[in-house]
């Protein structure tokens, strides 16, 4: 494992908590997973991660979800709308969104989702056992999705306090934020987040 399922547990907690502050779905954000992940990595943990993004496909017990859409040719791509971000870090791949999966409406179990790179499926159709995954990433789709999110002064404030807030296990977190918006005006955020059952 890159890192222990506590710090796993924390970071998803931390880039859940703010999200749901902002009125956003954590089911939806895989965006926000993968860069404030990559950056919480990056500066607690002193590890080279990069987000990703693209085609993504899981198995979950009997079910399998697939983030992608089915090109003109019949094949399916992840160049589009319908697309998943992920980290890469190390050899590894982490997804600090899949404890907030959702598939046909329906949460799927809280469970962490680190990975070797050299365990991913062949194929989309090799995805036999529960926990097996494949990813094709899109490096110009993805340039493309994040060009302007280095300029967005929000989006950098967020990541500055998910930075704050994290704490690596030991140490204690904080059971709350105090985060000040764009006029001023502030607000206390709780940490929150499904406790995991396991890992897939």
């Amino acid at each position: 494992m890159l890192i222990k399922q506590t710090d796993y547990h924390r970071i998803y907690s931390v880039i859940n908590s703010l999200l749901l502050s902002e009125n956003a779905n954590p089911a939806t954000a895989s965006m926000y997973f993968s860069v404030f992940g990559s950056y919480l990595l990056k500066q607690h943990f002193k590890i080279n991660a990069t987000p990703k993004s693209g085609l993504a496909a899981y198995r979950f017990g009997n079910e399998v979800m697939v983030f992608a859409e089915r090109k003109d040719d019949g094949f399916l791509s992840g160049d589009g709308d319908n697309f998943h971000c992920w980290v890469e870090a190390d050899g590894w791949a982490i997804d600090f969104m899949a404890p907030a999966f959702m598939l046909d409406g329906k949460a799927l179990p809280a469970k962490m989702l680190q990975k070797p790179l050299r365990a991913m499926a062949d194929d989309i159709s090799s995805l036999n056992a529960s926990g097996d995954f494949f990813y094709i990433s899109t490096p110009q789709a993805t340039a493309r999705r994040f060009a302007g999110w280095k300029d967005a002064s929000a989006i950098g404030d967020l990541a500055r306090i998910a930075e704050l807030w994290f704490r690596k296990s030991p140490k204690k977190m904080m059971p709350s934020i105090t985060v000040t918006g764009e006029f001023g005006s502030q607000k206390q955020v709780q940490l929150t987040g499904k406790p995991l059952t396991g890992t897939w």
